[in-house]
Order: structure tokens, then C-alpha cells, then sequence
């Protein structure tokens, strides 16, 4: 095993302690190096990694800023952060902070992952991870708990009767529209939820923190909001990476279907520029046009099915959310020219069986490979297959017991023995209503109302009583009783944390919108939308999904009063040390913009990455030790093999060679 028993008890001892390591966090036990940026130490976000240690390998909390850095008296915010701990005892003095998605997508949520993405920058100094205003674990201020219920229950009630089509589906205007009521009645200034203020956060976040300087990798919308800093705050920045970029310059609700076009003509390129898939598949986009027009006369058909029309864009787009799986770029030429020819379909049948989905190689990939090889290799390589798949099974065990101790320890810490009996109990209880769909929808609608209500011992026995029996409700309604007003708080607190998730489905995209319905809206418009995608070489292909993403947005964003700031969507000129990366397969973020940021940074460096898709550090390892490179040395200039390496080999399909051979005389 990986971990020895010794550091088993080691760690267990240590959970025990909720403590921060008084040298490498002294600054934020002590509430935050700037006074104006108070600091408050929280449990970390779960589930948390299997060495993570909190107050010794990491720290979480909140950072108090002002709702508009102008007035900071006139009301503020809490950031939700953490910081992963350097493996090195001599850090560098200069974290990285990762700036997220969105706007308004956060990442606390899913810690663990993102904690495992820049896990190769802690051997050489700490990481800062925080959700934005208005993002995330960040977002409470811009919650509207009432319009967010008052919805829940009309879409649960229109989900249990409907037989709804895409076309039928609740809209999102009526929920954004209560939303902005809501927020606007209890005088939440919405005008300072932008990426201006989000600039001078990072700056306060830092500070507070105790770093004078530091490195920032920004991805989607971290890249926007990355350069926004080097703009407006630029003290201490030391360097930047930016992954996926969408810089402030592109209209980027104009531009919706290109970054999905350019991937086309990317994937169109590297084919052409192949010679074994051009000499297999000459004049690929015309193929591509002609595989459509087959598709929309309903002359792709698998297996008895007529295949829609848009299995040619998912086809081309779906690589971009291909986390953790294999590739499947080398087979979509052979699959584009046979839906083209209309006759067998054999690699579009084994692409639509797979639906898409190629598992990275695993141990049954092995022994296949291993039956080539003699008898004993053979015998030899399940030997060792065996051996790491029951290291395997032991960490992953491994993994689930401490995760389950850290876990009881922080219920009983945070929550307190009988508001954590009482979650505990609930989870439990709520088995049989699975079996009643309409039962179950009320309990949640029920459930979700509460976390917006003062807590009292009366509203929980309510709920237990109308939604528990038998010795279930028994036992919920002694541990209410039995219950002290601090561990009502916590019940609370549980049902409020329970239901994020919630708040997050539903609420989709409404922080994205007080956004970009704020700042972008003034700077694009649905008429140029139209005119830009009408445009596109291959814009009828794909703009189907777009359509109605871009007259959803402009529609919900007539409920927004516009607030542009003079110079955002100029340029950013800077000459610090600059990475930025763009990816073929992103349909987000077109790869060109990656360059076209950085023609007005003087310091910078662009690489374009095949084989990626939005936020290039996610799919390929080289990008890791690419950014690794070059946060450790700015000023080193890194050389094109990271994007050489990862360029696609193409499938030849038999038929390619059978077709050849009946054309020789």
C-alpha cells in the first residue's frame, strides 16, 4: 500500500485537531494580514483528498470584501477560499490562485478535483482557490431563496404530468425575473456583481492571506477575469496563465457558434494536413456538407433508427467534454464520409454504440494486448494486472474509510452530536418515499423552503410529521426534542448546506447572467448574432443549439439594466510574463483567441493544444508540465512539443482500401 500504517495514525490523530498550523497559516488564524479584508476560518468544502489534513495541508474559510470597493462602507461580502498547503518545506513565497469559470460557475464545490488538477504546483509553492461573488460556495448575497422556491414548485408540479418536448420546456425568464425582484427589494446592488470589482477581490484575497506576490491561472472566464487584474491590479502579479481564453475584446454573444466552427475547421486542417487521412478522405468538408444534407433527409440510419440531423454536430462538438475518456477524433472522418455515402455505416454504428464514449486503456486493454505475446509474458503481465488492480481496490477502500472519519469528525465538530444524528437519521428515513414520486417532490419543495426560514424546533417536527412514520418519525421527533437552540442552528445549517445542490440545478445560469446581462449585453446584440453565424461556412450544421442558447440569453437579459464601464472591452496591455493556451477541440472559447490576446501583451507566449477542448490543463498532461515550467521560470521561452505530441493519427477504415482497390484497372 501507497500510505503506511504509521501515517494512518498519524492522520487519524491529527483529525482529531481542527487547529491550523501555527507557522505556514499563522497569518490567517490571526483574521487576515489587511484589516479591511477580514479573514474567518469555516470547514473545507468536501470530500477532500485522502492526505489533506485541515489545518495542517489545508485551510478554508471566508474573506470579507466590500460589496463595491469605492464604498467599501456601504455593505460587504464573504469569499469562500482555500489554500492547499506546498509539499515543499520551502515553498515558494508566490501561490497560485486559480481563478474559475463562469462567471459564476465556482469550484469549492467539487474541491477534490481541482485539488488533484494543480496538485504538480504544490511540490514548489501553495495553491489559493477561491469562488467568486456571486459563484458558488460565494453566491448567498446573490441567492433569492424565495423566487427559487416558489419556482421548485412549479416545476416539480409541471414534471409530474408533463410529456414535455426540448421546445416545451420552462423557460428561464419567469424564474430569472422573481429572482431580480427579490434581490432588488433587499437591496442587493446587483450593478457591482462584475468582473471590475472581481479584480480588485483577488487583489484583497491575496493580501489578506499573507502573499505579497503571486502567479494566477485563469480558465473560461478566469482568463477575462485574469486580464481585467493585469489591468486594474496588477500589484504583486508575478505571472499568468490563461487557459481557454475569452478575452474582453470578443463580442462574446455575438460569437456564440464560432468557437464551434473554428474547432471544425481545426479538426478539417489537421486531416488535410495529414497524408494518410487526406489521401483516405479527400475534400472532407464537402463531405461534412453532404453527410448533413443526408442526415436532414433522413438517410442516416443505424441499426433501423433514422439518426437526427444533429448527430453531425455532437459528433464534432462532443470532444470538447470528454474528461477523463480516450479520443475518439481518429474515427470522425471515416464516420462523416460514410454518412456522406448513405450506404454502411460501420464505424458511425460503432460510434453511436459507444455513444460517443471512449474509456481511457485499462487492464482489460492489457490482458487483450497480452494474448499476443508467449505464454509466459502472458501469465506475467496478469500477474502484475492482478497485483495493481488489488492495490486499487485496497487504496480506493482506503480512501472511502478515511473519507468516512473526516466526515463523522467535522458532523460532530460543525453540527454538533444531535444535528448530526438528526441528518444522519433523515437520510436514512427518507428511503420509503422514494417509492412515491409526488410524495417525494413535496418533501423536497418542503425540505428546500426551510433553508430560508428561522430556525425553530416547530418546523422540523412539522416536516417529520408529514413526511415520516412509524419508528422513523419516532426517532426524528426525540432528537428534535432533545435538542439544545445552538444544535437547532446547525439542523439548520445542514438543511441549508443539503439543498445547495439544489439551488445550483435550478438556479442554472442566473449568475452567469447578472453578469454578462450587465456588462456584455451593451456590446452584443441577437440581430449580430444572427448576422455573425449566418456567416459561417458551416454555421448551418451547428447553429441549432446556439439559436436558442442566444435567444434565451437576450431574452432574460431585458430583465437586467445594462452597466457598461467605459475601457472594459478594450485590450488589455500589459508586459507581464503571459502563457496563454488555446485548445482545437473548445467550443467555448475559439483557439484563435488564445493569440489574439496576447498581441497587445508584450511579454507573452500562445500555444494552440490538439486533442483539448475547454481548458486545455484538464485533458493533456504536457499542458500541466507546459504551465509548471513555465510558473517556476516566466521569463523561459517553451518550445511547440507539448502540441506536437498531441496531434491526432487517423483511422484508415477497411473500407477505405477496398474502394482504392476496386478503382485499379
Amino acid at each position: 500500500m501507497s500510505t503506511s500504517y504509521d501515517q494512518i495514525i498519524a492522520l487519524i490523530i491529527a483529525l482529531s485537531s481542527g487547529e491550523a498550523d501555527d507557522m505556514h497559516f499563522r497569518t490567517i488564524m490571526e483574521g487576515g494580514a489587511q484589516k479591511a479584508y477580514p479573514v474567518a476560518l469555516a470547514p473545507c468544502p468536501r470530500p477532500l483528498g485522502r492526505m489533506e489534513i485541515e489545518g495542517k495541508t489545508i485551510v478554508c474559510g471566508t474573506v470579507t470584501v466590500p460589496e463595491d470597493h469605492a464604498q467599501p462602507e456601504a455593505g460587504t461580502l464573504d469569499l469562500v477560499f482555500t489554500v492547499l498547503r506546498s509539499n515543499s518545506s520551502y515553498p515558494a513565497p508566490d501561490p497560485v490562485v486559480h481563478l474559475h469559470g463562469g462567471p459564476g460557475a465556482g469550484v469549492l464545490g467539487g474541491l477534490r478535483k481541482f485539488a488533484e488538477i494543480f496538485d504538480p504546483w504544490r511540490d514548489t509553492r501553495d495553491i489559493v482557490i477561491f469562488d467568486q461573488r456571486a459563484a458558488g460556495l460565494s453566491a448567498r448575497s446573490t441567492t433569492c431563496y424565495d423566487a427559487l422556491t416558489i419556482n421548485v414548485i412549479d416545476i416539480a408540479k409541471e414534471t409530474i404530468t408533463s410529456t414535455e418536448t426540448e421546445e416545451d420546456t420552462v423557460r428561464p425568464s419567469k424564474l430569472v425575473a422573481d429572482c431580480v425582484r427579490e434581490l432588488q427589494e433587499a437591496g442587493v446592488g446587483l450593478e457591482n456583481f462584475n468582473t471590475y470589482q472581481n479584480a480588485l477581490d483577488v487583489r484583497a484575497v491575496v493580501k489578506t492571506l499573507g502573499y505579497e506576490t503571486y502567479n494566477l491561472y485563469g480558465i473560461s472566464y478566469g482568463t477575462k477575469l485574469s486580464l481585467e487584474v493585469m489591468r486594474s491590479a496588477p500589484e504583486g502579479l508575478r505571472s499568468v496563465i490563461i487557459d481557454g481564453v475569452a478575452p474582453p475584446a470578443i463580442h462574446l454573444y455575438d460569437t456564440l457558434a464560432v468557437p464551434e466552427h473554428e474547432a471544425i475547421l481545426a479538426f478539417l486542417a489537421e486531416c488535410k494536413a495529414d497524408e494518410a487521412c487526406n489521401r483516405a478522405y479527400p475534400d472532407l468538408g464537402q463531405k461534412l456538407n453532404e453527410a448533413y444534407d443526408n442526415a436532414l433527409a433522413g438517410k442516416v440510419r443505424i441499426q433501423g433508427a433514422t439518426m437526427p440531423p444533429q448527430i453531425v454536430s455532437v459528433l464534432l462538438s462532443k470532444r470538447n467534454g470528454q474528461y477523463g475518456q480516450g479520443s475518439y477524433t481518429a474515427y470522425i472522418p471515416a464516420a462523416i464520409y460514410e454518412m456522406a455515402r448513405g450506404e454502411e455505416m460501420p464505424t458511425v454504428a460503432m460510434l453511436v454504440e459507444k455513444e460517443l464514449s471512449f474509456p481511457l486503456p485499462g487492464a482489460t486493454d492489457a490482458r487483450n494486448a497480452a494474448k499476443k505475446l508467449t505464454d509466459a509474458e502472458e501469465r506475467l503481465v496478469n500477474i502484475v494486472l492482478a497485483e495493481a488492480e488489488a492495490l486499487k481496490a485496497s487504496d480506493s477502500a482506503l480512501d472511502l474509510t478515511i473519507q468516512e472519519l473526516k466526515d463523522a469528525l467535522l458532523r460532530d465538530r460543525t453540527f454538533g452530536p444531535l444535528a448530526a444524528l438528526f441528518d444522519e437519521e433523515m437520510s436514512k428515513a427518507i428511503g420509503p418515499l422514494t417509492t412515491n414520486p409526488e410524495r417525494l417532490r413535496a418533501a423536497v419543495i418542503d425540505y428546500a423552503a426551510m433553508q430560508n426560514a428561522t430556525p425553530s424546533k416547530d418546523l422540523l417536527r412539522n416536516f417529520v410529521s408529514q413526511y415520516f412514520d412509524g419508528a422513523a418519525q419516532q426517532r426524528l421527533q426525540a432528537l428534535v426534542t432533545a435538542m439544545s437552540d445552538s444544535e437547532v442552528q446547525k439542523a439548520f445549517d445542514a438543511i441549508r448546506a443539503a439543498t445547495a445542490r439544489l439551488e445550483k440545478d435550478i438556479l442554472g445560469s442566473s449568475h452567469l447572467w447578472i453578469y454578462a446581462c450587465q456588462e456584455d449585453r451593451p456590446y452584443n446584440s441577437l440581430e449580430r448574432y444572427r448576422e455573425v453565424t449566418d456567416g459561417l461556412e458551416y454555421g448551418r450544421i451547428i447553429r441549432s443549439g446556439w439559436d436558442r442558447m442566444a435567444q434565451d440569453f437576450y431574452t432574460v437579459c431585458e430583465l437586467f439594466e445594462p452597466q457598461p464601464r467605459e475601457g472594459f472591452h478594450d485590450p488589455v496591455v500589459s508586459d507581464i510574463p503571459t502563457l496563454s493556451i488555446g485548445s482545437t477541440w473548445d467550443v467555448q472559447t475559439a483557439a484563435s483567441w488564445a493569440q489574439l490576446a496576447t498581441e497587445t501583451l508584450s511579454n507573452s507566449q500562445s500555444f494552440i493544444i490538439p486533442e483539448a477542448g475547454h481548458g486545455a490543463v484538464v485533458y493533456q498532461p504536457c499542458v500541466v508540465d507546459m504551465g509548471v515550467a513555465f510558473i517556476n521560470d516566466p521569463s523561459r521561452k517553451l518550445d511547440n512539443s507539448c502540441a506536437e505530441s498531441t496531434r491526432p493519427t487517423f483511422y484508415i477504415a477497411p473500407w477505405v482500401e477496398e474502394a482504392s482497390q476496386a478503382q485499379d484497372p
